[in-house]
């Protein structure tokens, strides 16, 4: 029997831990199959929308600060209810304020919106629950997601940039090709100027494109709704995410970016006192990347026929040989979460000097992309125009 050991509060729960998170849901399951209510047209159209990962970082630092000042779960999720301008959040709210009411757990309650409260969030809350360190467990889950997200915003930030300038870029050709290029190609046609080969190839291009815009529209968006529909497939996503790792630079960044989230959800789990089993079960469920999604299902499996975390990966794993190296130490010494809290902090720093490397590597790319086109410009349509007019001034 396993037993679940919990920092900070010297408690022992001997029941299964299987049976502690999974027991109190198959008996909801069952008694939701009698409460389901038809939802008015209305409320339907106010849970349309989105709950920012801010807000729900906010709504779970408040109710552990109201927690621990010994106000209710059910009026601490009241009050922050009403203080929230987000329909949708409200609505959940009020849902899970009516389970509170039915008699269930506040875990039980939020498992029912996994896109707000992912599996992560439900098993710490559920570990608070079982030890009765509830607002201890809110805050330290408040930090993780503060620091999580915070981590994603900084990668996410780095790629900003370069999306602005190939939007513009994108944007400055669309209008030259529709609205400019049509009236300098008029005047061409009508002086009957001899015209360069570049410039006859862009006459040739820009009318084509005005000529059949809609079907061009079509193909396009039928191609990127096909290609969105085509990466859903696992067995696609896995080559996909396989091949951003073999990408020279990129599959570095990925690497040390997927190692960096596995570091910091397994670590949150651990020190509340999860199975490794399941934690990393909860952490292959929310991992993005299919590669190392699967390789963490793998090492699940092994984990079940009796081996140690540390021979548990796979021979060619994706993981940083370190990363394994130190978890091989941490195991032997017995010293397992100082190791990983460790690797949370220096990943993350390795993946900090990644994307300022992006942005160092990116702004000169940009330059140069930006030259071209300006050149190829410069070359198809204001050269010719020059010519054109020295031409006239010549024949004058």
């Amino acid at each position: 029997m396993e037993t679940l050991s919990l920092k900070n509060t010297g408690t022992e729960i001997t029941k299964p831990l299987e049976e502690q998170l999974y027991t109190e849901e198959a008996m909801e399951a069952v008694r939701s199959t009698y409460r389901k209510k038809k939802k008015s047209l209305f409320q339907r159209m106010n849970e349309i929308g989105t709950v920012s990962p801010k807000e729900v970082v906010e709504f779970t630092r408040h109710i552990s600060v109201m927690l621990g000042a010994g106000v209710t779960i059910y009026e601490a999720i009241k009050f922050l209810r009403n203080q929230s301008k987000n329909k949708v959040f409200q609505a959940r709210l009020d849902a899970i304020m009516e389970s509170l009411n039915n008699g269930q757990s506040l875990s039980t309650a939020m498992r029912k919106f996994p896109k707000i409260f992912p599996e992560i969030y439900i098993n710490i809350i559920r570990v608070g629950e079982q030890a009765g360190s509830l607002p201890e467990t809110l805050n330290d889950l408040a930090d993780h997601l503060e620091e999580n997200e915070k981590f994603r915003s900084k990668v996410k930030g780095a790629l900003i940039y370069p999306k602005i300038i190939l939007a513009v870029m994108l944007t400055f050709i669309l209008v030259l090709v529709m609205f400019v290029l049509p009236r300098i190609l008029t005047v061409f046609k009508s002086l009957g100027a001899q015209i360069p080969l570049s410039t006859q190839i862009m006459i040739s291009v820009t009318e084509f494109i005005n000529s059949h815009i809609a079907i061009i529209a079509i193909v396009i968006f039928g191609i990127i709704s096909s290609f969105y529909i085509f990466l859903k497939n696992p067995v696609v996503r896995k080559w996909r995410d396989l091949f951003y790792i073999k990408v020279p630079f990129v599959g570095h960044i990925v690497l040390n970016y997927n190692t960096a989230q596995v570091s910091q959800h397994f670590g949150t789990l651990f020190a509340s006192g999860i199975t490794i089993v399941k934690c990393l079960e909860i952490t292959g469920s929310v991992m993005g990347n299919k590669v190392f999604k699967d390789e963490i299902e793998y090492m699940v499996n092994r984990i079940k026929s009796g081996v140690s975390l540390s021979q548990s990966f796979p021979e060619k794993s994706h993981f940083p040989p370190m990363f394994i190296k130190l978890i091989n130490v941490g195991e032997r010494t017995g010293k397992l979460p100082h190791v990983i809290d460790y690797m949370k902090g220096y990943y993350k720093g390795l993946v900090d000097n990644d994307v300022k490397n992006i942005t160092t590597i990116i702004e000169p790319l940009i330059m140069v992309v930006l030259g071209v086109l300006i050149a190829g410009l410069v070359i198809t349509v204001i050269g010719p125009i020059y010519q054109l007019i020295s031409n006239i001034s010549g024949t004058k």
